[in-house]
């Protein structure tokens, strides 16, 4: 009988911790892509607004509403500069996340590694152990046969 793989259950948790990282990533995978269609979306948002002041002074604007325009691509200049920030975050957060998940699996590898290692030894060991037993009765049924008989 092969004997239990002792650790087993740091196998089993670091496998879990694995998944765990795994499914962290994946969610700020998400988190990612959504702070980016956010920029993206804020400087499309942007540059139509630029072009359509463009527009509006070709036509003639009156000073209030240029001030109105340039105040409010202000404000959307610093949201997208806010946003491409949090993208950077987003990215930073991810990659760190990456790296753990790296980490775990690597753990997780060695892990089963160690258990293929273990596996092998035990059926090594069986093997012997059974090439013994066959050796053994193989002597037992020639010495019954070389035995004078009584």
């Amino acid at each position: 009988m092969a004997a239990q793989f002792r650790l087993q259950p740091l196998l089993e948790l670091a496998q879990q911790r694995s998944e765990d990282a795994a499914q962290i990533l994946q969610r700020l995978k998400l988190v990612w892509q959504e702070a980016e269609l956010k920029l993206n979306q804020l400087e499309n948002y942007l540059g139509e607004y630029r072009r359509r002041l463009q527009e509006n002074m070709r036509d003639g604007v009156g000073m209030t509403q240029w001030r109105d325009y340039q105040a409010f691509i202000a404000k959307l200049e610093i949201a997208v500069k806010t946003q491409a920030e949090e993208v950077e975050r987003c990215h930073q957060r991810w990659n760190h996340g990456q790296h753990e998940w790296q980490a775990r699996e690597r753990e997780a590898k060695a892990y089963g590694k160690l258990r293929e290692r273990h596996n092998r030894v035990e059926q090594a060991s069986e093997v012997r152990q059974e090439q013994k037993q066959q050796d053994e009765f193989a002597r037992n049924q020639h010495q019954r046969k070389t035995r004078p008989e009584d």
